[in-house]
């Protein structure tokens, strides 16, 4: 009987140490992840495949520089955007440019663009196929 109780209390002791291991192994597990998901923005950690909102950002950048105007203004609402496979964006819109007081210069574009994957929000990641402006 002796060595049964014996037997037992070492199982509940191996028991309980195995518990506290499993135990802070969750905890450690649980500091690593949390960290890597607050190391990043939400919108790097779930960058996808980006729409025509991020293509016509991604326009002005290449667009912005063109234009012979410090003062330059793009309409949020006023564009077209077609998608083409791998991941290929075709935008048309237009840019205000204001020089001297009540003269206006308006560009008309359409740009080709092709997503190469990364950060939606870096010009980098994007490479201009084609522009043409009027």
């Amino acid at each position: 009987m002796n060595a049964y109780l014996q037997d037992k209390a070492h199982k509940q002791r191996f028991f309980q140490k195995g518990l506290i291991a499993i135990t802070i192994l969750v905890f450690i597990f649980s500091i690593f992840v949390t960290r890597y998901a607050l190391s990043g923005s939400r919108d790097d950690l779930m960058n996808g495949a980006p729409g025509t909102e991020d293509a016509y950002r991604a326009a002005k950048q290449f667009v912005r520089p063109t234009i012979k105007s410090q003062n330059v203004y793009f309409p949020e609402s006023g564009f077209q955007c077609a998608e083409q496979p791998d991941s290929v964006f075709i935008v048309k819109s237009y840019a205000e440019a204001k020089g001297q007081p009540g003269s206006k210069n308006i560009t008309s574009f359409e740009i080709t663009l092709k997503y190469q994957g990364g950060n939606i929000a870096d010009k980098r990641n994007w490479r201009m196929l084609q522009l043409s402006e009027n």
